[in-house]
């Protein structure tokens, strides 16, 4: 126990320094960004104020793994610094028994975490598309949220990557179901303009796809222009039932039981399989962390920052694959569950002081290179004229 306590007090503090430091970045980046649109507001800051709160969980689903798996790797390398893992190992203390008090902590985080994904999430989702809604109606124009689904016109939901300066929108998915029939478009990029009572789109290299399962069309097209009818009255409070994002547990279960709807079944396993990833990383964190003492951490942490950026590249990939109807449900989950059999191995391969050169080696390597750069400007430095 004494140990345990140990390694926990060893991992407390970086975690909450990091996980502190990352949430007010991410906060505050969006609080300019809100700050830009409803500043004339004379509630700008009350209004500002909720719309942070509703978008904490999703930042904590992104936040609380990376700032676990790295607080992992600092106690690590500093254990490993401090010579201290070196007698704890020749007392005979396995890899698994030394850090198990960080197992434990993973599997906290990992019910928390789930239920920010199952309940919270969705439920933040809802209040922020309404109260954005809202503010826009007030102000008298329609806008486009990035990275969030937008159903404020009857039978429409827009989705957007991300906006530029000049206005223009990419990653554009549109879902039509006036028809009766649903729609989709997706697209590189496009534009949005008001014109009388009608919402012009201007979608530009895209892929529009009609109808269902094996009565699907698509339509290639480097240009295609869509009218949505809108007026004041048809902007309207979102529900549950508007879009699967905005589902609670039950409602989206039963959705995906119905085997129709991709986008169920990708946003069911993106709420399961994103707190899992916090396991993921705790596997992960010891090989990629040892290395030889000159090293120093450096190396390390730029190798756990490169699998972090790969790690959310894939389930980002797959989750947009399996949305979109091209990859089944199943691949999220292989996805996900080859990464964690990845890290188990090399775990294994760490207790046994089996660890690919690969990796051993890449922490000496940045050592290497960083002495070589400091040499060649010290070089400079000396041969520059008093």
């Amino acid at each position: 126990m004494i140990l345990d306590r140990y390694i926990f007090r060893l991992w407390l503090g970086p975690f909450l320094g990091g996980l502190g430091m990352v949430l007010g970045v991410l906060l505050l980046g969006r609080a300019l960004k809100l700050m830009s649109n409803f500043s004339e507001s004379g509630q700008a800051w009350d209004l500002i104020g909720q719309l942070l709160f509703l978008t904490l969980p999703y930042f904590l689903l992104l936040t609380v793994p990376m700032a676990f798996f790295l607080s992992m790797q600092n106690t690590i390398t500093s254990l490993q610094q401090n010579s201290e893992m070196d007698a704890l190992r020749a007392s005979g203390v396995s890899y698994i028994r030394m850090f198990r008090s960080l197992f434990l902590v993973a599997a906290l985080l990992w019910a928390g975490l789930s239920y920010t994904s199952m309940v919270w999430l969705p439920q933040g989702q809802l209040g922020f598309n309404n109260i954005l809604m809202q503010a826009y109606a007030l102000k008298g124009a329609i806008a486009f949220s990035p990275q969030r689904f937008t159903k404020g016109l009857d039978d429409i939901t827009v989705y957007v990557d991300g906006e530029d300066d000049q206005g223009v929108y990419h990653g554009v998915i549109l879902e039509d179901r006036r028809a009766g029939v649903p729609v989709v478009y997706t697209s590189r990029s496009a534009r949005f303009s008001s014109s009388g009572q009608n919402l012009e789109l201007q979608m530009q290299d895209g892929v529009r796809m009609e109808g269902m399962g094996a009565d699907q069309r698509l339509l290639a097209f480097d240009s295609y222009k869509v009218n949505i009818p809108i007026s004041t009255g048809q902007v309207r409070k979102q529900s549950v039932s508007d879009h699967v994002i905005l589902m609670p547990p039950a409602m989206l279960w039963s959705e995906v039981k119905k085997g129709d709807s991709p986008l169920a079944a990708a946003e069911w396993g993106r709420r399961l399989l994103l707190p899992t990833t916090v396991f993921v990383l705790c596997f992960f964190a010891l090989s990629l962390s040892l290395s030889q003492k000159r090293s120093g951490k450096a190396g390390s942490l730029i190798i756990g920052i490169a699998l972090l950026v790969a790690l959310y590249n894939i389930q980002l990939l797959l989750h947009r694959q399996v949305s979109q109807g091209v990859f089944p449900a199943w691949s999220m989950w292989t996805g996900q569950a080859g990464m964690l059999l990845m890290g188990m191995f090399l775990w294994l391969r760490a207790e046994q002081d089996r660890l690919p050169k690969i990796i051993t080696g890449t922490g000496e390597w940045f050592y290497l290179m960083h002495q070589a750069v400091m040499g060649m400007l010290a070089q400079r430095k000396g041969k520059q004229p008093d």
